[in-house]
């Protein structure tokens, strides 16, 4: 199926594949979700294996909380 590749098809597919790994983080650092480090770290560690690509979206995509100002 690969066979028949050249040096750019594999370079465009393995960026794309890449962007679709982090996609997650970069949900999360768009939005400004207050854990944003947690989904990158997660994202990082585990999101080879699909739960843990799917928790780190899942916590890039949770409703963001307006910022308190201290009084």
């Amino acid at each position: 199926m690969f066979g028949n590749m050249g040096p750019m098809e594999v370079v465009l597919l393995t960026a794309l594949a890449f962007a679709f790994y982090l996609l997650p983080t970069y949900v999360a650092f768009r939005r400004g979700v207050r854990n944003r480090w947690l989904v990158f770290v997660i994202n990082i560690v585990l999101g080879a294996t699909f739960l843990g690509w799917l928790v780190a979206l899942f916590l890039a995509t949770r409703p963001v909380q307006p910022r308190r100002l201290p009084a």
